[in-house]
């Protein structure tokens, strides 16, 4: 395998988008309005620094990895400014939700990490494996780097198992009553593993 790891490069937004959309689609809109929607939760996770990474094998896009220090902005509201234009108010309302949700989760993470300490705010892999090979080698220069733990948080939407089966320690687990209805609890985590 011809593998090589590299910045970030945005042109491969759709293709996340893709992966993520059946999973992060909004229940009302259209179909360009959920991707909309879905692009802006990942712009949301896409902190303006140069900490953005992707795997390709043979020149394919196979997965990407975005980290975030203390103090690291977004610049996602600048992107939605301009596209949500395109879209019924009410329907903005969702994206609202969803950006209220990740500023949420990123305070109540940055809040729990140290100045050396790194934020892991989005891995998205496109196959099987790709995802953990591309974290384990940004992990491993992360840590070259002099930081110390790595920090994330996620939700029982997404595999969250996987870290507890992988090392990480669980700091957090909550209930989001925005995304709660009743009998149905949306949990929240937050994980930290030393690099």
């Amino acid at each position: 395998m011809n593998y090589k790891i590299e910045c970030f490069d945005m042109k491969h937004i759709p293709l996340l988008v893709d992966e993520v959309e059946p999973l992060w689609s909004p229940s009302l809109g259209d179909r360009p309005f959920k991707r909309f929607n879905v692009e802006y939760i990942i712009r949301n996770n896409i902190f303006d620094n140069d900490l953005r990474f992707q795997l390709t094998e043979d020149e394919a896009f196979c997965a990407a990895a975005f980290f975030a220090r203390k103090g690291d902005v977004c610049s996602a509201s600048e992107w939605f400014k301009e596209k949500s234009v395109l879209f019924p108010s009410d329907f903005l309302v969702a994206s609202d939700m969803s950006r209220t949700y990740l500023e949420l989760m990123d305070k109540k993470t940055f809040v729990l990490m140290n100045d050396d300490d790194i934020k892991l705010s989005l891995y998205i892999s496109r196959k099987k494996g790709y995802g953990s090979r591309l974290l384990d080698a940004v992990c491993t220069q992360l840590k070259d780097s002099g930081y110390k733990n790595l920090f994330l948080w996620t939700d029982v939407e997404c595999n969250w198992e996987w870290y507890v089966h992988h090392g990480y320690t669980l700091l957090n687990e909550d209930i989001y009553q925005p995304f709660s209805s009743e009998g149905y609890g949306y949990k929240t985590f937050i994980f930290q593993k030393a690099l």
